[in-house]
């Protein structure tokens, strides 16, 4: 009966790890990031917003957005969630109560190319936002 009961806990354990786990097993834990360049200044240079996004774990990310003469909302802690062929990433104001977001959930997608590198698509990105971006790697 101990056997039994030892091999029900194990499988368990593994079924839930390898649940848990596959969410997101295409990202590494890590800060990934994506600048849009924008609209043209009148002193020639131009408007842009980066998207410094810190992968905690399976569960829980933080996008940080910095910009130069660009507006943006929705920085601040994410939750992360598994779909079809991408991992969605939702702002909520319940864990964000000093800032604000006007975009409906999920903010940012992200996926893996066919080639091995890290897409990014957004309603958040106010410059083309309709195609899957690539995303850097940087810690």
């Amino acid at each position: 009966m101990k056997n039994k009961l030892q091999f029900i806990m194990l499988m368990i354990f593994l079924m839930s790890h390898t649940a848990f786990s596959s969410s997101s097993n295409i990202f590494q834990v890590g800060t990934y990031s994506y600048t849009q360049q924008g609209d043209e200044l009148i002193d020639g240079r131009r408007a842009s917003i980066t998207w410094n996004i810190e992968l905690k774990d399976n569960r829980n990310a933080v996008v940080s957005i910095s910009s130069w003469h660009a507006p943006f909302t929705c920085d601040g802690v994410y939750t992360i969630s598994s779909e079809k062929d991408y991992v969605a990433l939702s702002w909520s104001s319940k864990d964000n109560k000093d800032s604000e977001c006007d975009t409906p959930s999920p903010q940012i997608l992200l996926k893996e190319s066919s080639a091995g590198n890290m897409l990014i698509r957004s309603e958040l990105f106010p410059w083309n936002n309709d195609d899957w971006k690539n995303l850097r790697k940087i810690g």
